[in-house]
């Protein structure tokens, strides 16, 4: 299986000027616990990526008001690692261990095309317990 086959799209982006308080509230709504950080108007680079984990640890637990934050302040900057739509389920799952994450930015000709999560991979299981990733 591919890539292509199980990953998300349309992602989830925010500028770098959006407030935490704004992403989080994209996130409820799409039901997302990550959002990509974008620069650009016509061609989006992605600068980042931002999780309800890293928000917490790095907003919420502080006491912080989250619409005091802008989220380039806690996102994890770019380079992130990123995986070609046409890359194997397998070595999606590899690089995701390998990197310790849990979400890859799916890039095709340098233009961000999806997102693929471990939840994502998880679908790949049948109920035997095999699997085709």
């Amino acid at each position: 299986m591919k890539v292509r086959d199980l990953m998300t799209y349309p992602i989830l982006t925010v500028g770098v000027d959006t407030t935490v308080f704004d992403a989080i509230q994209m996130m409820v709504r799409d039901r997302r616990a990550s959002i990509l950080v974008v620069e650009g108007d016509l061609l989006k680079q992605v600068v980042g990526i931002a999780t309800t984990c890293g928000m917490f640890k790095q907003v919420f637990a502080r006491g912080i008001d989250p619409k005091n934050v802008m989220i380039w302040e806690i996102m994890t900057p770019a380079p992130l690692v990123t995986i070609g739509p046409n890359a194997s389920t397998k070595k999606a799952a590899e690089m995701m261990m390998e990197h310790n994450i849990r979400r890859l930015p799916v890039v095709e000709c340098g233009a961000l095309v999806g997102i693929i999560t471990s939840k994502d991979l998880l679908r790949c299981v049948d109920g035997s317990g095999e699997s085709d990733v």
